[in-house]
């Protein structure tokens, strides 16, 4: 009798093991056509890969809309990790910065993603990664986009998120079909309640109003639980349903095989070993003016989780409140003085400069509107 039960127990164990096994190629396999087609196909050389080099990733939440073509950046984010310490920095920048690349007009920081791709949308990530790069500093070697329905179904597939909602929250725009009605306390949230929370900012509907650097800290808190989310029993299967959700939402110029190595590399990281950076500013309408030393404690922070130590006591912004760099295409900083047609404008005003050598015929265009372990079993 002893010796049946321990043959079914066996039996069961390697149907198990075996069902596992058949589950786990599925999901590898579902997975990797989605990695296959939002990736692109160059290689990456092993000492470039995400296992052994860190790297800097620029990810953008584009509001974009069918009915009216929106590509509008409204989440900004630039993020360094690091392999070597299986941690992450991330420093949110606010949609609303006033920003001067020399040659360009002055926008607000969720401008110039579609002012490039509406002009020449292959090098749309290039030069949005330089404007950023400059900005802080360091230089940016990936771009991803996600639109805001990718997000609301990564959420969802998440079996949604527990939020503290920091107040009451209520917004009713008839035209685009916005209806935010969130209360204050922890709630369990769905995707497109997510998505609100991390939205909201004006209030038409007796709620108070919120502003930029509340919204990129619940953005920054929402990155967390989703984190959190995908660690816990059953993440395996979240990621690579999230990988399937957002994959016909996502645009970016990271190799396949470099999005697999992010996977296998960062699947373990611990949410406690993510640092996050919140920007401070001053609002002046219609933009959030960040000062110099705020842009250079980010920059340090991911210049330190890259590494680069070196250049963290460099003031690469030089003496007046500017982001200042000799060229776009090294996306590197440097310390030359600003020589764009605004410096007269921004010198000691406090506001956030970024120069670098001329887009060329961009200068000519006509500004367009606004728009808006190893978890899988890679090779």
């Amino acid at each position: 009798m002893l010796k049946k039960i321990v043959k079914i127990a066996i039996s069961c164990v390697l149907i198990g093991v075996a069902s596992a096994g058949i589950y786990a190629s599925v999901l590898y396999k579902d997975a990797s056509e989605v990695i296959e087609k939002i990736g692109t196909p160059e290689l990456v050389a092993e000492a470039e890969s995400a296992k052994v080099k860190p790297l800097t990733l620029l990810l953008m939440g584009i509001d974009h809309r069918e009915d009216s073509g929106g590509l509008n950046s409204d989440v900004i984010m630039v993020v360094t990790v690091n392999p070597n310490t299986q941690s992450a920095t991330v420093v949110s920048i606010p949609r609303d910065t006033q920003l001067f690349p020399k040659g360009l007009p002055e926008r607000k920081a969720n401008y110039y993603y579609p002012y490039f791709y509406n002009i020449n949308k292959d090098q749309a990530f290039t030069n949005t990664k330089n404007v950023f790069g400059d900005l802080l500093g360091v230089p940016i070697d990936y771009a991803i986009t996600v639109d805001f329905d990718g997000f609301r179904q990564a959420v969802d597939v998440l079996g949604g998120l527990t939020i503290n909602v920091d107040m009451d929250m209520r917004y009713v725009d008839d035209e685009d079909g916005t209806n935010i009605n969130l209360k204050k306390g922890i709630s369990k949230l769905n995707g497109k309640q997510v998505l609100d929370f991390v939205r909201y900012r004006k209030s038409n509907m007796d709620t108070q109003e919120s502003s930029d650097f509340a919204r990129n800290a619940r953005q920054q808190q929402v990155l967390g639980e989703m984190l959190k989310s995908v660690k816990t029993a059953g993440g395996i299967t979240k990621l690579s349903q999230m990988i399937e959700a957002v994959g016909n939402h996502m645009s970016t110029d990271v190799p396949s095989s470099q999005i697999r190595d992010m996977i296998k590399t960062y699947f373990n990281m611990t949410p406690s070993n993510v640092n996050y950076v919140h920007l401070e500013g001053e609002w002046e309408s219609p933009y959030v003016i960040i000062k110099k030393e705020e842009l250079k404690r980010a920059s340090d922070a991911l210049k330190q989780q890259l590494g680069d130590t070196d250049t963290i006591t460099e003031d690469v912004w030089g003496k007046s409140d500017s982001t200042t760099t000799s060229t776009y295409g090294s996306g590197k900083t440097t310390g030359a003085s600003n020589t764009s047609s605004n410096s007269g404008k921004s010198a000691g005003s406090g506001k956030t400069t970024v120069s670098g050598a001329t887009y060329g015929a961009i200068n000519n265009v006509t500004p367009p509107p606004s728009f808006a372990g190893n978890p899988l079993p890679f090779d």
